[in-house]
């Protein structure tokens, strides 16, 4: 009877042992960022808004393009990484208006406040950012550029309907 107890306590752990030997650490998931790109990699904000456009009434934010090409499992998060500055651009005043919550990434949008923008010189802010998920991480550098300048044109022109759709109308 001994014997036997002893050959079960036995096989049980030498079966517990290939258990335990046979299992590893998946990572679970993927990301896949080799392409990803905005499809207008160039935003312009202005401290002063066109007074004919609809963002001075309302105060909206400057926002670019949904990010392309970046694939893996969900939630994927981005994270602001980097700024690069040229024209006159200040980098620490850019991470002082990041951290002070005036330019946020979510989803692969880029969204600058107006009251983030009128803290920065003119000048252009080219971004890096981090994009990750479970057990996952790329860094997209050089990404995006903001071109932050004084006042925005005004769009609305001298034009007339006859001008635009001819004599006969449209």
């Amino acid at each position: 009877m001994k014997k036997t107890v002893t050959r079960i306590f036995l096989s049980a752990l030498l079966l517990l042992g290939f258990v335990f030997a046979g299992c590893q650490r998946i990572p679970v998931g993927y990301l896949v960022t080799e392409n990803a790109q905005y499809p207008d990699s160039v935003l312009y904000a202005y401290h002063t808004p066109a007074a004919s456009s609809a963002r001075a009434t309302n105060g909206a934010p400057w926002v670019s393009l949904p990010i392309q090409g970046v694939s893996g499992t969900n939630p994927i998060n981005f994270e602001y990484a980097s700024v690069k500055v040229a024209d006159g651009g200040d980098a620490a005043k850019f991470d002082a208006m990041q951290k002070a919550g005036h330019l946020d990434v979510r989803g692969g949008l880029i969204r600058l406040t107006q009251e983030g923008c009128r803290m920065l010189p003119v000048g252009a802010y080219t971004l890096s950012l981090r994009v990750y998920n479970e057990g996952y991480s790329a860094l997209l550098e050089d990404v995006y550029t903001i071109v932050v300048g004084d006042a925005e044109p005004d769009e609305t022109g001298d034009w007339s309907e006859d001008e635009y759709y001819g004599e006969e109308g449209y």
